[in-house]
């Protein structure tokens, strides 16, 4: 009210001073001054609705701490015009607002706000108004997955931000957009034009079935894209320069598709450092289904495929900076190449090997392992659980000092590394073999074996035949050609018998 007050003063005063001005251009341009300037101190002193006393904040959970507000569950229909002037008045700007699992079937263009992350997942959205987006300059994450979007929905002006003199603007924070989980089998190729900086893209479990050159085309205008997650679009292969625009791409997620040899497009994601490919029916990686040279990757995660049975020489010799390999829960592989993961990368005399830190080996169908595969085994945490492993020469290095490595580091990774043959060890743990030198057949074991048949056998032997020759029985076999007229046994002298 003081303010109020001394606007009035000042409008009151001001036919007295007109007499100073010589132009009415000059107190126009002040009288319009002056009022912005009234405005400005008016709406600055303003007093801010208290957000933590409010309706809305009895309704839905709000979490001041770390700046969210979440009415998942909580609604009917959309935030009503009482309670965005709540928001956009308040003492309080939540950087994050929940409002999934609420039934809502469309977006309309939403009020300034200053949120960062826009959740509105579990809803039943199919139609989103152009620009509806647009006042929300400061968003970094917005989520539409779980909703029934569809390519028709999807159009590039739906994502663009507010008009300026000549065009729209862009959403330049936009970072991360999530449609995974919708019904969409296409991409509009200009898409994401109004949000041009977008560095994670979900797009999981729509129905594709195959990667049009339209979505391609969106895809591939990604250039600053880090994170693709095309997973279970139920496709067969990816066109072979849709990796091509996105040079920082450094995640790719392509689990539970149709792949059945690895996509071509792997040459150009020069820069991934973390692949998944996980539940694929690719059958071995062999020949000329091995991955290409991908020089940054250092996470590859190749798990629950139905098919592969074999990784053959040279599958993973491209990938010499890999230092986790999860290869877990591949019920049929049963064959790893000694040679896999090895490259002559220097020409030197001996090979190069990834730094591997970490390898799981867990629930395949694995029954030995090459010692050649990896040349330091002492570096790694190393899974070898449930597989039905023998427990014989075949396998004289995980049995006498693998398992006693992995003991070492992490019993709980030793406990379940069991023997399926030879049939007598059958659910014996490798461990207890190593402790108590059980293998049959391990190469140090045939040689204490041996040895105790030396001492065993040959030893009496060879005194029974001194004794028997002593004897004269030997003379039974050395008969000459009078022999036939010969005694067949002669008498021992009492000389002989008695000799002293």
């Amino acid at each position: 009210m003081a303010l109020i007050c001394i606007g009035c003063t000042l409008i009151a005063a001001l036919p007295t001073n007109i007499a100073l001005f010589r132009t009415r251009t000059k107190l126009g341009f002040l009288l319009a001054l002056f009022n912005t300037s009234l405005a400005f101190f008016l709406f600055s002193f303003q007093e801010k609705t208290k957000v933590k006393e409010s309706v809305l904040c009895k309704k839905c959970i709000c979490n001041f701490d770390t700046s969210l507000l979440d009415c998942s569950e909580k609604l009917g229909q959309w935030l009503s015009a009482e309670e965005w002037e709540i928001l956009i008045n308040g003492d309080l700007t939540f950087k994050t607002i929940k409002l999934e699992h609420n039934n809502l079937t469309s977006i309309s263009i939403l009020p300034k706000y200053s949120v960062e992350n826009l959740y509105l997942a579990y809803n039943q959205i199919t139609d989103i108004a152009d620009g509806a987006f647009q006042n929300l300059t400061e968003m970094t994450t917005l989520d539409l997955s779980h909703n029934k979007l569809t390519a028709k929905a999807l159009r590039p002006d739906v994502f663009k931000g507010p008009y300026t003199v000549h065009n729209f603007k862009a959403l330049e924070k936009m970072k991360a957009l999530n449609l995974g989980n919708n019904e969409i089998h296409s991409l509009d190729a200009d898409l994401f034009e109004h949000i041009p900086n977008l560095e994670e893209l979900i797009l999981c479990s729509n129905t594709f079935q195959v990667i049009d050159k339209l979505t391609e085309t969106a895809i591939s205008g990604l250039n600053s894209l880090k994170t693709l997650d095309i997973s279970y679009l139920e496709i067969e292969d990816l066109p072979e320069t849709v990796l091509h625009g996105p040079r920082d791409l450094d995640d790719l997620i392509a689990s539970g598709n149709l792949f059945r040899q690895l996509p071509k497009a792997l040459k150009y994601a020069k820069n991934l450092e973390r692949l998944v490919l996980d539940e694929n029916p690719i059958e071995s990686l062999e020949g000329n289904n091995v991955f290409p040279p991908m020089a940054n990757l250092r996470y590859l995660r190749m798990s629950y495929m139905p098919n592969l049975f074999k990784i053959g020489n040279g599958a993973l010799s491209e990938l010499q900076n890999l230092t986790e390999l999860v290869l877990s829960d591949n019920k049929v592989l049963n064959e790893i190449d000694e040679r896999a993961l090895s490259k002559n990368v220097t020409g030197g005399r001996y090979l190069d090997y990834p730094p591997l830190e970490h390898v799981y080996l867990n629930n395949c169908n694995l029954t030995t392992l090459p010692t050649a595969l990896i040349v330091r085994w002492d570096k790694l945490t190393l899974d070898l659980r449930f597989n039905p492993w023998s427990c014989d020469s075949s396998n004289d290095y995980l049995i006498n000092v693998l398992i006693q490595q992995i003991n070492k580091t992490n019993p709980l990774l030793a406990k379940d590394v069991q023997c399926a043959t030879p049939i007598e060890l059958k659910d014996v743990t490798v461990l207890r073999v190593s402790n108590e030198h059980l293998a049959a057949g391990s190469s140090g074991s045939l040689i204490w074996v041996g040895l105790l048949v030396v001492l065993l056998i040959a030893i009496p032997t060879i005194l029974g035949a001194y004794v028997m020759k002593r004897r004269g029985c030997f003379g039974l076999f050395n008969r000459n050609e009078n022999g036939a007229s010969r005694a067949l046994y002669n008498r021992t002298s009492i000389n002989e018998d008695f000799h002293i």
